[in-house]
């Protein structure tokens, strides 16, 4: 028989959402496979080690997070939500690194291309490319026009 599943228990945190709904609207494995990081409809992302144990709890978006990613060093995780925001965490210290509010509408999806370098897509039909400590992106996509052909 296979061993018994793993619970992960998405307890409220103080400073969440109020919203009751802890629903986990996304997964990432950190590079190793060592711990699980989730992202839930009340705002929190959690880092989960293989036995269960909960590591931190991470908050300061304002609504669902939408993605989560680790970087490939492990040392940091960019979420993006539903405030229209994206925000790095220092893993070590479970502290905010940088947090980026240049979305007109809600964040849907995060990636790395370095351990430094991230891109951030919206359903304002842009990517934001950003650099960690500067404010602005270095570099912004924009289109997915839909065609009448």
């Amino acid at each position: 028989l296979p061993p018994p599943p793993v619970v992960l228990p998405h307890e409220p945190v103080g400073g969440a959402s109020r919203d009751l709904n802890r629903d986990v609207t996304t997964v990432h494995w950190n590079s190793d496979g060592s711990m699980l990081a989730t992202g839930s409809y009340d705002g929190v992302a959690r880092l989960w080690k293989c036995s269960g144990e909960l590591r931190a709890s991470l908050v300061q978006h304002s609504g669902p997070i939408f993605a989560l990613k680790w970087n490939q060093k492990g040392n940091y995780i960019v979420t993006g939500g539903v405030d229209k925001t994206a925000i790095v965490w220092d893993v070590q210290s479970g502290q905010v690194k940088q947090q980026y509010a240049h979305h007109k509408a809600p964040t849907l999806d995060v990636d790395w291309q370095s351990n430094t370098c991230f891109a951030s897509c919206s359903t304002d039909k842009l990517i934001h490319v950003y650099t960690l400590g500067t404010d602005k992106p270095f570099c912004t996509f924009q289109g997915h026009k839909v065609s009448n052909s």
